[in-house]
């Protein structure tokens, strides 16, 4: 992890000198991997009853982790929400030689899936206390995502964290992560200046080098240590990220 005191110091100053923090949400707050895993489990195992468990497992971590490559298409505008949904589906069933589901099997599993994820959600066991942490401090917090804001905006409630008053989705920004305006309109509603702003999420390109291209302080989240080192700051889990900003602070 790259020493925190030399831009801390110099571009913001940290002892009072943050001014906000932005959030990306899926998979940074949300354990969304684990939900979209465990409900893309318990309805597809009657319909391959064949499949052993462990290939399960690994189908699901396929559609959890889009091998198919489909939301990036949704981003673009190439397929709808539950468009990219199905594309990711069908790459799961192909995998293990099943044929696709018709039209209507695909929405009465998309209408279950969706009931079941949403059942499952959940914040990583670091975000509760690190949010507290920056309440405490007076520090003002938001989320930018690369989904529709209403729809992140429920997820945030389901998942047991109402506090967001700012949620920037590319729909209200007019245009996704890594371009720079959601970062900048998280900042004017936060009412804070992107240098002095750090934006927290998982994704080394839509996060990271998006947030930084935007001005702000890009903090990665690399909860299983798999990427190599980023430019921007990198970081295990929430709460050492606490524990870093409260040691500037109280400095």
């Amino acid at each position: 992890m790259r020493e925190l005191s030399n831009t801390f110091d110099s571009t913001t100053r940290l002892g009072g000198g943050i001014e906000g923090v932005l959030f990306d949400i899926d998979d940074t707050l949300v354990d969304l991997r684990s939900a979209a895993i465990d409900a893309f489990l318990a309805i597809v195992s009657d319909l391959l009853e064949e499949v052993t468990s462990e290939h399960l497992r690994l189908i699901a971590e396929d559609f959890a982790d889009d091998g198919a490559g489909a939301y990036e298409r949704y981003m673009a505008g190439e397929v709808t929400f539950l468009g990219q949904r199905q594309l990711r589906l069908n790459r799961a069933f192909e995998l293990v030689d099943h044929k696709p589901l018709s039209e209507q099997s695909y929405i009465r599993w998309t209408e279950d899936y969706e009931s079941l994820v949403k059942d499952s959600w959940k914040p990583f066991n670091d975000v509760l206390p690190h949010l507290a942490a920056l309440s405490s401090w007076g520090i003002p917090y938001g989320a930018v995502s690369n989904n529709v804001e209403a729809y992140q905006r429920m997820k945030l409630e389901r998942a047991g964290l109402p506090g967001f008053r700012v949620v920037i989705g590319s729909d209200t920004a007019g245009a996704p992560k890594p371009d720079p305006a959601p970062f900048l309109a998280g900042c004017s509603q936060l009412q804070t200046a992107p240098g002095r702003t750090l934006y927290v999420g998982d994704n080394p390109i839509n996060d990271i080098q998006g947030a930084e291209n935007a001005g702000l302080i890009g903090i990665f989240v690399d909860r299983e240590s798999i990427h190599a080192a980023q430019s921007a700051f990198t970081v295990s889990d929430l709460g050492q990220l606490t524990t870093l900003i409260g040691q500037y602070i109280d400095s």
